[in-house]
């Protein structure tokens, strides 16, 4: 637990490479600058998952508390085929925004169905042994949702095995039914309107369905979080912007109560999965796809509308130039707004990496962050999401801010 009245940082670690002793000796380095800017807790993520014990070794060396960070139904650490349980589509056609790069980084964004995960034991004995093989402190449970736009709209809509038509039982095949409708209807609307009111229409029939997700997604994070626990340790969970929970199925105020603390991902610059400026546009780009006599204009108006976020007006600005940063203090006003459990902590987090051409931030933008967090009231925050691609100069800045 953090002293009273301190601001809590946080960052977090991707490695996928060979560990030596030159860059075990510059992680060292890097945490020790970030720990005299008050980093004091770091999220681990070792593709390899034998170098989490070195890794955790490090972390202690320079007092900074390490926590596994867990991806759970994409890039999973299981060391099994898990074809069987990946998600199944209605849609065929969709594509994924993903970029190369980041695949070819070590990270699929290759989506498992939750309601199969849960039916299987050897995820949950897996995800044991991997928190039993160093001394973490916490963990951080990520990808715990459905895929986002960034995955496409056949992923996007989904699941559709049979562990998912059988648990949610008529409301299944009403949603497929229902998806198929929609997407008729769409290609034959005309104008801004037309749009607006086919797709409000298209989530009010599908609501059974869509709690059915939630609840999918909610009860999966409880077995780990409960497992995590009654080993003592704190839990923590990586969540879509408020704007687009509901798309891929994350219930922020029953998910606050199975853990300690809730890290939103406001990204307002960031051109990957997760990213506000990504997935807006795949949003608008689906919307364009499908309703033919839409704009670029118009569709990203539409989703200013539904989202309540200010939008450029054509697609290229977000791709240059990301979305306004003024949509992160709108994203915290609608975490005001919900029921949390009070215990549970907020740490909003945002980018503070230069990895082209998923993000570059600079000190402005990283300054504007972190001074926004703070008139929030909230006491901590995540800078996202590798320490190594944050430079000193930022590290140095963010514990100035913070004194």
């Amino acid at each position: 637990m953090s002293e009273a009245g301190k601001i809590n940082i946080l960052s977090q670690l991707f490695f996928n490479e060979e560990l030596s002793r030159d860059n075990s000796g510059s992680l060292t380095e890097k945490l020790s600058k970030a720990k005299k800017a008050g980093l004091e807790k770091l999220i681990i993520w070792s593709v390899r998952p034998e170098y989490l014990s070195p890794l955790v070794s490090i972390c202690r060396d320079v007092g900074v508390s390490p926590h596994l960070w867990y991806p759970m139904l994409a890039d999973t650490p299981v060391d099994f085929d898990t074809d069987a349980f990946k998600i199944v589509r209605t849609i065929e056609s969709g594509r994924s925004e993903i970029l190369e790069s980041q695949k070819a980084g070590g990270e699929e964004f290759e989506f498992l169905c939750p309601n199969k995960i849960s039916q299987e034991e050897a995820f949950l004995s897996r995800f044991e042994e991997i928190l039993g093989l160093a001394d973490f402190d916490g963990v951080f449970l990520d990808r715990i949702r459905f895929p986002s736009p960034a995955n496409g709209i056949g992923e996007m809509l989904t699941c559709f095995c049979d562990t998912c038509k059988e648990r949610s039982s008529a409301t299944g095949s009403a949603f497929e039914e229902a998806i198929h409708g929609f997407l008729r209807k769409l290609g034959s609307k005309r104008g801004m309107d037309e749009v607006l009111e086919t797709l409000k229409e298209f989530y009010i029939i599908t609501g059974e369905f869509l709690e059915f997700r939630r609840s999918s997604v909610l009860q999966l994070l409880t077995q780990y979080s409960d497992r995590a626990k009654n080993v003592g340790l704190e839990v923590g969970v990586d969540l879509f912007s408020p704007s687009l929970r509901n798309i891929v199925s994350q219930d922020y105020e029953r998910i606050s109560r199975h853990v300690d603390w809730m890290k939103p991902m406001i990204y307002c610059k960031t051109m990957g999965p997760a990213g506000l400026p990504m997935e807006l546009l795949s949003l608008a780009q689906i919307l364009v796809d499908h309703a033919l006599r839409l704009s670029e204009r118009e569709a990203l108006e539409i989703i200013g509308e539904l989202t309540g976020l200010l939008l450029p007006e054509s697609f290229e600005e977000i791709r240059m130039s990301g979305i306004d940063q003024k949509n992160y203090v709108l994203e915290l006003n609608k975490i005001d707004q919900m029921n949390l459990n009070p215990v549970t902590r907020i740490f909003p987090g945002f980018e503070a990496v230069n990895i082209p051409p998923v993000c570059s931030v600079g000190l402005d933008e990283v300054g504007n962050y972190v001074e926004a967090t703070l008139r929030k009231g909230h006491d901590g925050f995540v800078l996202s999401w590798d320490i190594r691609h944050i430079s000193d100069k930022i590290l140095e800045y963010v514990g100035d801010l913070v004194e």
